[in-house]
Parts: C-alpha cells; structure tokens; sequence
C-alpha cells in the first residue's frame, strides 16, 4: 500500500469474508426495509451487492458523491470541453483517461463519445480546453462511506459504539448537503485515510489487511480492488491469526 514520501509497507490479508448481508434495516440512517441493493465499492468502478440501503441513501450518495470517486479511481478528466479558431463554439470531447505508460511518461486517452469536429480543433495550433476537476472532498466522503457498509458487511452487525455513532452522523449530514453547496469533512471522517495504487484492477474484490509493522496509524485497510485502499473505519479489531493468500 502506498504511504506519503514514496516509501511502502507491507499488509497481510485477514480471514474475513465480504458475503452479502441484509441487516433489515438500512446501516446508514436506520430506516425500516431497505430495498434499495448497494454496490460496494460502486457498481460504477467494478462493485459487487453485499447489502441493501435506503433509496434516499442510495440514491443521495450515488449522485452527489460517487461519480467524483469513480472519476478519482479512472484518473479521469472530466465534461471535457475544446474550442478553436476555425469550429465555432466548444464542442463535447467526453473525457479523457491519464494513463502512465512504461517509460514513467502520461499519456491522455479520450473516452465515451466525442464531436466529431474534436479531431480538427486538435489540429489547430492553439485551442482552450474546459473540464471538471474532481472534487476530493466527495470522492473521499464517497470512499469513507464504501468502507463503512464494507466494515459493516465484515462484522455482520452495524457497530453502535462512539465512533461509528460519530461517522454515522457524518455521512448523514454528507447525504442531506445540497447539491450546489460545499461538501465537508467531519473528524471521523477526515481521520480515515485513502491510498490509491497502480495495481491491475480485480474488480469485486474486497480484503481486509493488517499491517506487518507495529505502527498505529493505518493499522488495518480494507482493499478495494487491489486499486484504492482506506481506513477500517471503526474501533481497530482483534483476534485474526490466519493469514489468507
């Protein structure tokens, strides 16, 4: 898993399974009869239904917060729009996916549809370009509300402990920001980290890591596609011995 400064470390897989799990009620607010089936991590980066939410929660999440979170996990450039000299106003290009190839350099592959007057106005010697930038706030909320459902999904139950209480109330308060406000970060979940890697993604697959060192910080991850990594989010748990390759 990557840490800051470029240096590595070293975490083994636990025993512990990510099967699907109705919890009769929704792990995010509580409401009676979710039917709502949740993908985790998100159906729009490769997840798998292992629970059911509320329609408010699944749809509140997914359209506010998780677009940004896939657009994190493609390295992808968003609502790209160009426009030139010769083609009159700015035309659609999709987006464009940054790609490292093998000599360390990045590479701009274009994505999803595209007018077809793009190519011309690449051929101009200048042109502007407008696009989206990712917002790291809600692909990070996003990614802390994967974790929690996954961390919920491990232990079968829904923690009701300080913490998870705390985090609960975080990512309600995400749920009900409007759409054209700033989202924020709580403590709670400000304090759970996301690493991303450059792993071959395996889509679906969801471990629980343990940390080989003694340090505190990150103790515990729970991987997400071999791709993005982040926090457990609740108290640390003990009592796994048996390492799964």
């Amino acid at each position: 898993m990557p840490r800051p400064l470029g240096t590595e470390r070293y975490f083994q897989a636990l025993p512990v399974a990510f099967d699907f799990v109705d919890f009769g009620v929704c792990p995010i607010c509580f409401a009676p009869e979710p039917r709502s089936r949740e993908h985790v991590p998100p159906h729009s980066v490769g997840g798998s239904v292992i629970t059911m939410t509320c329609e408010n929660c699944n749809n509140e999440f997914g359209s506010k917060y998780e677009p940004h979170l896939r657009n994190w996990y493609e390295n992808a450039i968003g609502k790209v729009r160009l426009s030139g000299k010769t083609v009159p106003g700015r035309r659609s290009v999709g987006e464009y996916l940054l790609r490292e190839n093998a000599s360390g350099g990045f590479v701009l592959f274009q994505h999803g549809k595209h007018d077809p007057a793009v190519s011309q106005i690449l051929g101009e010697q200048e042109f502007e370009m407008s696009y989206e930038i990712v917002d790291a706030t809600r692909s990070h909320i996003a990614a802390v509300k994967t974790a929690y459902l996954a961390g919920c999904v491990a232990l079968h139950a829904i923690p009701r402990t300080p913490r998870a209480d705390a985090l609960r109330a975080e990512l309600l308060v995400a749920r009900d920001v409007p759409r054209d406000q700033k989202a924020e970060l709580g403590d709670v979940a400000r304090s759970i980290k996301v690493a991303r890697s450059a792993h071959e993604p395996s889509p679906g697959e969801i471990i629980l890591m343990a940390a080989s060192d003694e340090l505190t910080e990150s103790a515990m991850v729970i991987s997400f596609n071999r791709v993005f990594a982040v926090d457990w989010p609740f108290d640390l748990i003990t009592g796994f011995t048996r390492r799964v390759d």
